[in-house]
């Protein structure tokens, strides 16, 4: 998610913009790219679009999650820690979580109430009404095991997990900064117990509801912090013209393209998240060495405003097509074997269009004005 970055100020203890917006335009983009993968994965639910949802299909959306969590710890280290120069007080933090759930909360509660009708009357992820205050919280995903019921927006658990690692953030900004130079050791350690503990969930599950519980936001701490240790190895390198810099991003593909040909081969799921996370990282690597590239797909005016709305999409999309998928089905919909692809563009194209509104003309004032709101109620202007 594109912000501006900031370094803390050793008069005003405040946090001050000055980083360059275009050195994160790839990264904004492969935000677009990671959430068309997800759209493709849950079209498959409209008629005429059935084919996407073959066998292997959810690899697809676990992929693109993993990408956006990992690419969200590499862009909030970016933004917020810089050089080390994150002033872990108070104040800041306030203003770090400030901004996240200005950011989050608007479109979460707007997609919650249009998508209450569809969770109360569906037969295949009903709503449980007693655990909608988790659900409204984004407290679903915190707790280590246990679920609490599928939400009125499905995909809100991503922003559940997500809120988890920015209440996490400035703790762990703080112990980087008190760990100097250890600090990658540090990171490294916390990442190597929790992805252990995530493969010890799915490799012995003793019960299959476990594999569930391995998928909830304490779990996925670890794709959040190996983001932030990408960071910091990103940031050793001055200048990005070596020529193996050039290989991470190809390599990152073919390691996703090896795990979908393996999991036809086995036709068999996946067995966890953390065996994702070394192409996301070469992945997010890859395409941040790349960030003086001129290439049209990574940072041109278009695509990075698609990565932009992206959020925007993520959070509607799903919601167009179930409501979608119910008017079709009403009117006996068909549609012929030579135009499931044009059908496909079609549909994406018209909920990328509502998307792109809603970014401009929803979510960004709404951002705009909460913080604002936030920041002036806590006092922390």
């Amino acid at each position: 998610m594109p912000h501006s970055p900031i370094v803390a100020s050793a008069r005003t203890r405040k946090q001050v913009p000055v980083m360059s917006k275009a050195h994160i335009r790839p990264l904004t983009a492969l935000r677009f790219y990671a959430a068309f993968i997800v759209f493709s994965l849950h079209a498959s639910m409209l008629p005429g679009l059935e084919w996407l949802g073959h066998p292997q299909a959810p690899l697809q959306g676990h992929l693109g999650v993993s990408v956006f969590f990992v690419l969200s710890g590499f862009i909030m280290t970016h933004v917020y820690y810089g050089d080390d120069n994150y002033v872990p007080t108070l104040a800041n933090s306030g203003r770090f979580i400030i901004a996240r759930i200005s950011r989050i909360f608007p479109l979460h509660l707007i997609t919650l109430l249009i998508c209450l009708p569809l969770g109360l009357n569906s037969n295949t992820a009903p709503i449980q009404v007693q655990n909608l205050p988790f659900h409204i919280a984004l407290l679903q995903e915190w707790s280590p095991f246990g679920f609490v019921g599928f939400g009125p927006n499905k995909v809100s658990w991503t922003l559940s997990t997500e809120m988890f690692f920015y209440l996490s953030t400035p703790i762990i900004f703080a112990l980087m900064l008190r760990s100097g130079r250890q600090k990658i050791l540090i990171l490294a350690s916390l990442f190597a117990a929790i992805a252990i503990a995530t493969m010890y969930f799915y490799i012995e599950p003793g019960d299959p509801s476990v594999l569930v519980h391995a998928e909830r936001a304490p779990f996925r701490l670890a794709d959040y912090i190996l983001g932030i240790m990408a960071f910091l190895f990103y940031q050793r390198f001055p200048t990005h013209d070596r020529s193996w810099m050039k290989w991470l991003l190809p390599l990152g593909i073919l390691w996703f393209a090896s795990l979908m040909a393996v999991e036809y081969y086995r036709n068999a799921p996946t067995p966890g998240s953390p065996l994702f996370l070394p192409g996301c990282l070469l992945v997010v690597l890859g395409i941040a060495f790349r960030r003086d590239t001129k290439s049209w797909f990574l940072t041109s005016d278009r695509i990075v405003f698609l990565g932009e709305a992206s959020f925007a999409f993520y959070m509607v999309h799903e919601l167009i097509l179930r409501y979608g998928r119910q008017i079709l089905l009403k009117l006996n919909f068909e549609i012929h074997g030579l135009l499931y692809i044009p059908w496909f563009i079609f549909v994406y194209i018209m909920i990328q269009l509502v998307a792109n509104q809603i970014h401009l003309h929803v979510e960004i004032p709404l951002n705009t004005k909460g913080r604002k709101w936030l920041t002036k109620i806590f006092r922390l202007e």
